[in-house]
């Protein structure tokens, strides 16, 4: 069957069969705990508003910090972001016009 997939065809069916592979273990080792860790984490963000005001000024206030659970694991599962991201985005600007 494989013979009448083109080149091109073949190499993107290998890549998206290993992506859904990688996820599926990735979310098996959330659910079960391998290697044994804890399943999630909480890491303070602090967020920021970012007001516009006239002439092209703008001024940042705090909006304080607020927790956030996040899931150890390499992509988002239950709802969570992973922590790499998280760790890497402690601060949060919060537009308002």
């Amino acid at each position: 069957m494989l013979g009448k997939i083109s080149k091109k065809k073949q190499v993107l069916l290998g890549v998206l069969v290993t992506a859904a592979l990688v996820f599926v273990v990735d979310d098996l080792s959330s659910r079960l705990n391998v290697p044994s860790r804890d399943q999630f984490s909480t890491y303070m963000i602090r967020r920021y508003y970012y007001i516009n005001e006239n002439f092209g000024k703008y001024s940042v206030e705090s909006a304080g910090q607020v927790p956030e659970k996040c899931v150890n694991s390499m992509f988002p599962h239950f709802g969570s972001r992973p922590c790499w991201y998280v760790r890497t985005h402690l601060r949060q600007v919060i537009h308002v016009n």
